[in-house]
């Protein structure tokens, strides 16, 4: 499958407008399941999402589909059989058309781009106008693309600050000055640095393309964003075609519930600020295969078996994604409960006094920010296992040279200390924010000496996140009055109304 969308970007590298929208036709025609398939609806979307394209190019772009679509499946193909037979007379009016389905209901959002967004009376429009050809396989078409309309690029309250005014408000309240254009370099750099097929070299592509997709998504870009766009769409596609049928994202080893976690994580986010209907079904059977590898213990271990083993490590990359779908407005069967469950999966590494452990009951510098961050996202901010483990790691901060934390400790105690907020928040980023700014070569890229991982793609990603981590989510210390009432991008207040915005 990966190959097939390879050989698909070569083909479209440097085709003309004409010839990419017959293979677009031709894609929204092939089995659901085809990689020619996938790539039409993702080019579709694209499309009905760009701030430069009208209203009335959408309106002819939609009607020319429908036209070509329903014309070519009304060609029978030749046959060399010829059977003489009296036809039977059909009356029109016993031909009963099946309507079309209602496109499903798009929630409040705030357009990226209002003035290209198309209204309800558009889509209403375009339906009744739209060709009636009778066949089953055709209206779902017609439905496909109506959703793709219906389902602008958005960013929704929750993800408020992620635009340039609330970055800017987020970074000068939380502390973060001097480190928007440490972003922007890290951005450009990934950029640069990706691969033809969509992915990021590293231990593991899945796993590599999934963090800076969430470096983007972070900064607020989508597949619609004039200068990452591209970068964001090449992503995106590369983890659908990562997908088994099964759902999972699989990769050699049994290590590969990291990649799937955070690809899950990456395409979930990516489908709660943008709503692509596309992205929806993908992530559905990702966090299936999460929910249903989750151990009788709350926690998960490689391969999401059930052998006896638990790792932390393991356990909060699922926990992240588990919660990343859920705001995202994903329903699963058994969600709710895998969360939930996961609170004592979490737990049970926590250690007496502070400090959470990698295959037990320990207290590992690395995995004390995992465990402390996983708590509060699952809305256990204050439980004490998160407050001992802080409080341990109260006077520590990060050092470029000689430090047990690492880029990945970085990331969770970054985020952990963020959320508790206070005086240790301070601490850690008066240490942290320079660190990262005079160490970050000047293409744009990280390569820390303390990671066991070697490879920049990963280094680049998880200091990129720690310098994101002022306009990601909102802080669990933070009273939602106040978030509600300064958050300027939030449509409605009750986005924000959530115990931990993730």
């Amino acid at each position: 499958m990966l190959e097939d969308y390879q050989m698909q970007q070569i083909e479209i590298g440097e085709e003309s407008w004409r010839e990419k929208w017959r293979k677009v036709f031709a894609g929204l025609k092939a089995p659901k399941d085809s990689g020619e398939y996938k790539w039409a609806v993702f080019e579709m979307q694209r499309f009905f999402s760009s701030s430069s394209v009208s209203t009335a190019v959408c309106v002819a772009v939609l009607l020319l589909l429908l036209l070509f679509v329903g014309i070519s499946r009304n060609l029978a193909p030749p046959t060399l059989d010829v059977v003489m037979v009296d036809p039977e007379t059909e009356e029109l009016e016993e031909i009963i058309e099946d309507d079309l389905p209602e496109p499903e209901p798009v929630e409040e959002v705030v357009s990226m781009d209002p003035s290209h967004q198309l209204q309800d009376a558009d889509v209403t429009t375009i339906v009744n106008e739209a060709p009636s050809f009778g066949d089953e396989s055709t209206d779902d078409l017609v439905a496909q693309a109506v959703d793709i309309i219906t389902s602008p690029m958005v960013l929704r309250g929750l993800y408020g600050a992620r635009t340039g005014g609330g970055r800017a408000a987020a970074v000068g309240k939380h502390g973060g000055g001097g480190r928007l254009t440490a972003v922007l370099k890290a951005l450009r750099w990934l950029k640069a640095n990706q691969l033809e097929d969509g992915s990021w070299a590293g231990p593991s592509k899945t796993a590599m393309c999934g963090l800076a997709l969430l470096c983007y998504m972070a900064h607020g870009e989508t597949p619609a964003s004039p200068e990452f766009g591209r970068t964001v769409e090449n992503a995106i596609r590369y983890l659908l075609y990562a997908q088994g049928e099964d759902g999972r994202f699989k990769e050699a080893g049994d290590h590969y519930v990291y990649g799937h976690a955070i690809a899950t994580y990456a395409l979930a986010e990516s489908y709660g600020m943008t709503k692509m209907v596309m992205l929806k079904d993908p992530v559905i059977k990702a966090v299936k295969v999460i929910t249903g590898g989750q151990q009788a213990g709350g926690a998960w271990n490689y391969d999401y078996n059930d052998a006896g083993r638990r790792d932390m490590s393991v356990t909060s990359w699922q926990v992240q994604a588990l919660k990343a779908a859920k705001l995202a407005g994903i329903y699963v069967d058994g969600l709710e409960e895998a969360i939930e469950k996961s609170v004592a999966g979490v737990k049970s590494f926590a250690q007496a006094g502070g400090g959470f452990g990698y295959d037990g009951v320990g207290n590992r510098p690395t995995l004390t920010g995992a465990g402390a961050l996983c708590l509060q996202l699952i809305g256990h901010a204050q439980d004490g296992a998160v407050v001992s483990s802080l409080q341990a790691y109260a006077d520590r901060t990060p050092a470029w040279q000689g430090d047990d934390f690492g880029t990945y400790g970085w990331y969770y105690m970054t985020q952990a200390k963020f959320q508790h907020g206070g005086a240790m928040w301070t601490k850690w980023n008066k240490a942290m924010l320079p660190m990262l700014i005079e160490n970050q070569a000047d293409d744009g890229h990280w390569a820390s000496g303390t990671t066991h991982q070697a490879c920049d793609v990963y280094d680049t990603t998880m200091a990129c996140l720690c310098l994101e981590v002022y306009y990601r989510y909102l802080p669990t210390y933070a009273r939602v009055e106040e978030a509600a009432n300064k958050a300027e991008d939030a449509k409605d207040a009750k986005d924000l109304a959530i115990d931990m915005a993730l």
